[in-house]
């Protein structure tokens, strides 16, 4: 676990990239929950700089259509707060700035509230017989284009049917779990 960030432009960097990684709007108390939930910043120190940052536009209040687009049923309608093209920038260029250990630990709490149905995400499956078996095919685009793909073949029917139904159920849990895997931070399947 890396020490908590005390410097405070080291914090406006780590919020920023972190709500870029996330990608869509969220309200203020989610944001403040998965900037300290690991203790990489202290509450005081977020709320401060978090105000910070929408004084200085690099954080800005979402838009009444896209804050609907994005409204998680945990939100109670209040307000969404996004990053604006000017955080964005900052992020990728200073984001790196950051220790590895602290990049990586806020890239796993930005997955933990990942929500593909809230990145405009679509999820695909399907699949063709092969010999005794099939081989099986599922992926998940975005708008950017293809985030995962995987081909498995699968020697059953009863099997082929349990996959087709987990991959539909939990598209976001299998993603994080391959991501996991083949970052090699196995332990984050747990979490």
């Amino acid at each position: 676990m890396p020490a908590p960030l005390r410097d405070k432009n080291e914090i406006k960097i780590f919020i920023l990239f972190l709500l870029d990684k996330i990608g869509y709007p969220l309200d203020y108390n989610t944001i403040g929950s998965i900037v300290v939930q690991d203790g990489i910043v202290r509450f005081f120190d977020f709320a401060d700089c978090f105000f910070q940052l929408l004084d200085a536009g690099h954080i800005a209040r979402a838009s009444e259509d896209v804050a609907q687009l994005h409204l998680s049923e945990d939100a109670d309608g209040e307000e969404q707060f996004e990053i604006t093209d000017t955080g964005r920038e900052v992020a990728h260029v200073l984001g790196e700035n950051l220790m590895i250990t602290v990049r990586e630990q806020g890239e796993r709490s930005a997955l933990r509230h990942l929500s593909l149905k809230r990145l405009g995400a679509a999820v695909d499956q399907n699949y063709d017989s092969l010999g005794e078996g099939f081989m099986y095919h599922c992926s998940i685009k975005d708008k950017d284009g293809k985030v995962l793909g995987v081909d498995l073949r699968v020697d059953d029917r009863r099997r082929l049917e349990r996959i087709t139904k987990n991959f539909a159920d939990r598209p976001e849990i299998i993603y994080r779990g391959i991501l996991a895997l083949l970052t090699g931070d196995v332990n984050y399947i747990f979490e």
